[in-house]
């Protein structure tokens, strides 16, 4: 008795920690943390069926204008039920990570190292969307989502992605990229070793920064991001890390400008 009271605590603290999770802390590849604003469940099931209202309207259009050309009843079920079946895959994969539903609510799947999400991640959250979603009716991503903790489904447990919030549109400055003048004179000729990965998770890691509000964890976070850029390039340099960011963003660009 006492085991299944400790286990409905258990599970009634993980629905209010993902009830109110505002964000995630997400360890990079270069072991560096940044912290995005989780997408809630609120936000992921008003998507979804934002989605679906989208896939009914697209159905209904589909089976009403083929009809009226005549076309066979299987042949039309076909034609109708394959936006059905691939638009998340189709839409995440070209649309950066959004559905329709996502970009109405400002959310859109990256994976679990900070990174863009790929191909793979898509797929495989697209399979499991199935036993997600469809098969079970949502109670599986429901309570995976719950059981994890973290704010992701079985199939993005898998994928290695998760979900959270955009806080505003995407802009030049948000990018990896960046105008840099012909006659710059680079300072670290070792950021050709890196890739655009890299460079955009410098990005994130200046936003980062700006984000927090405490100096001391400002100071913190930006050292440690410091040393570990510092260490994988065998960088020496007195630069503060901000300036030392800044000077590898451009140099970046500068040496992708002129290849």
């Amino acid at each position: 008795m006492l085991f299944l009271c400790n286990f409905i605590i258990s599970i009634l603290t993980k629905v209010k920690k993902i009830l109110t999770m505002e964000s995630i802390n997400i360890n990079t590849t270069q072991n560096v943390q940044i912290n995005y604003k989780v997408a809630s469940v609120g936000e992921r099931i008003v998507a979804v069926l934002l989605d679906w209202v989208f896939l009914l309207v697209l159905s209904i259009s589909l089976a009403f204008g083929f009809s009226k050309l005549g076309v066979d009843g299987a042949i039309l079920g076909v034609i109708v039920m394959i936006p059905v079946v691939f638009s998340s895959l189709l839409f995440e994969l070209f649309m950066n990570g959004q559905t329709l539903g996502k970009l109405i609510m400002k959310i859109r799947v990256v994976t679990v190292d900070g990174g863009e999400a790929s191909f793979i991640h898509y797929l495989i959250r697209w399979v499991f969307n199935l036993v997600d979603v469809l098969i079970t009716s949502g109670i599986c991503a429901l309570l995976t989502v719950i059981l994890n903790g973290e704010g992701q489904r079985l199939g993005d447990m898998l994928a290695g992605s998760c979900v959270v919030r955009i806080s505003k549109p995407v802009e030049l400055a948000d990018t990896i990229f960046q105008d840099v003048p012909q006659e710059y004179e680079p300072v670290f000729s070792q950021v050709i070793a890196l890739n655009d990965r890299d460079i955009a998770l410098v990005k994130q890691v200046m936003q980062q920064y700006h984000n927090m509000e405490q100096s001391i964890e400002r100071l913190q976070f930006s050292l440690h991001a410091q040393k570990k850029i510092k260490d994988r390039l065998g960088i020496v340099s007195n630069m503060q890390p901000m300036e030392l960011f800044e000077t590898l963003v451009k140099d970046y660009n500068y040496y992708a400008q002129n290849r």
